[in-house]
């Protein structure tokens, strides 16, 4: 099986369908941008995605980014300065959208509110594994 394939919501308000098409009714609407959700299929310039609370639906192409951003899982993970439990910088709630700037086994670096450092993979879901 290959590894799952993530990208974000370039906007803060995009229909989620259930089907690849306007003809479609619309079963949800994501109001938060930067979210990261899972590919899962494409039809034409239709996408297929997946919520981290399992929500599927279709997208336009047109609204989705490439840009990896990853949300923390946990109740809270801290941001270390470093790859390691080194020096902490700052604490970070449940829910918060990060930018993924790196990958390092365990470690993820990431920007948030234009701070930079580095948190627990497991702390977080929407990480590109390739």
């Amino acid at each position: 099986m290959c590894a799952a394939t993530f990208v974000s919501l370039k906007s803060s308000e995009i229909n989620l369908r259930v089907g690849p098409g306007k003809e479609y009714p619309i079963s949800w609407t994501f109001m938060r941008a930067n979210l990261p959700v899972m590919l899962m299929a494409e039809f034409n310039q239709w996408r297929k995605v997946k919520f981290i609370d399992n929500t599927e639906g279709w997208v336009h192409q047109n609204m989705i980014s490439n840009k990896n951003t990853a949300i923390v899982t946990s109740e809270f993970t801290i941001l270390y300065k470093n790859a390691s439990e080194s020096q902490p910088i700052a604490k970070i709630k449940k829910d918060v959208i990060l930018k993924v700037a790196k990958k390092d086994e365990n470690w993820i670096k990431v920007e948030v509110n234009k701070i930079k450092g580095w948190v627990k993979k497991q702390d977080l879901w929407g990480i590109n594994e390739e």
